[in-house]
């Protein structure tokens, strides 16, 4: 692992479980993987970058995180705005229960999940920026090419007017401005905390992910109006968000072994879940990806039990 630099694990993790063990992507098609690196590698890199170049904490990463939904979802891919696709709850031309479930599965899976998994796995440079800003620069070139390129030819028709490209550009702004404005995240302590052990923040973790997902599939099909839809999934959503809070798993002196528990409690769920997506795709790509990811993140784990982090007081 650590024959990689922190920012090319990121960037090539980011898509792993969103895409290919969640089933989510064609696993044989070079243009959507192709697509898929550059939109998920310099997404989470550059919001973990100016989390770190902001000094900001958890917070910023999913404020930031709802304006990749909106470049990915709304700009690249239309799906929030799309008539003819996933329209439950559609008003003003907006997918509503759609696009709160984007903002669940990409929040965590896609930007929380990796970073988190990252900076554990690296934890030595958790604090440090990984890329310069030369190359944070060419990672937005490259994400936006992505956007306004390859996403015109993936999803070509349905796109809408002018005034959504206007309200996607101002949301987007809206987060950035946000997220450089909460507050700085408090200073790690020299002693940690009284927190959890790793082995309970994973099985909070995944059992919250589990929890998370369950109301967020179900929910859609509930007999009940798109506007209570988009509040339960979002309410089901800050419920496990602040349970994590309440658990010490933002908490910034959290060693890398409870840092790397909780990122893997969110991927389990995709990973354990892979058979049955395997069998509702009717191809075994998501188990294929599933064992690749089970692989790196035990190889990940036995690193860090046996490294210098493990014999860091972990108040279990």
């Amino acid at each position: 692992m650590n024959r990689i630099s922190p920012a090319w694990f990121l960037f090539f993790f980011a898509p792993l479980t969103a895409e290919y063990v969640s089933g989510s992507s064609p696993y044989l098609n070079p243009f959507v993987l192709l697509a898929n690196l550059l939109l998920y590698g310099p997404g989470a890199l550059m919001i973990r970058e100016l989390k770190v170049r902001w000094r900001k904490g958890w917070l910023a990463v999913f404020i930031l995180a709802v304006a990749y939904v909106v470049a990915e979802e709304g700009l690249m891919l239309n799906t929030l705005f799309d008539p003819t696709r996933n329209t439950t709850g559609r008003l003003w031309g907006v997918n509503w229960v759609w696009t709160a479930g984007m903002v669940v599965v990409h929040s965590l899976v896609s930007i929380f999940a990796p970073i988190l998994l990252a900076e554990a796995t690296y934890h030595e440079k958790a604090n440090e920026a990984w890329v310069k800003p030369r190359t944070l620069c060419i990672l937005l070139a490259a994400f936006s090419a992505n956007i306004f390129g390859l996403g015109r030819l993936f999803a070509p028709s349905h796109r809408p007017g002018v005034c959504y490209y206007l309200a996607e550009a101002a949301i987007i702004g809206g987060c950035l401005w946000l997220a450089n404005r909460v507050p700085a995240r408090e200073p790690a302590t020299a002693e940690p905390k009284p927190y959890h052990s790793p082995r309970w923040l994973y099985v909070a973790s995944l059992s919250g992910m589990l929890v998370t997902m369950i109301v967020g599939f179900a929910a859609p099909a509930l007999p009940m109006p798109g506007a209570v839809k988009v509040v339960v999934m979002l309410a089901v959503y800050l419920g496990f968000l602040g349970f994590l809070h309440r658990s010490g798993a933002f908490n910034p002196s959290l060693d890398p072994l409870s840092k790397f528990a909780v990122a893997c409690g969110v991927i389990s769920f995709w990973v354990l879940a892979s058979p049955l997506t395997a069998l509702a795709k009717g191809n075994i790509g998501p188990v294929v990806f599933a064992l690749l990811t089970a692989g790196l993140l035990r190889g990940a784990h036995e690193r860090l039990k046996t490294g210098p982090a493990s014999r860091k007081p972990l108040g279990s």
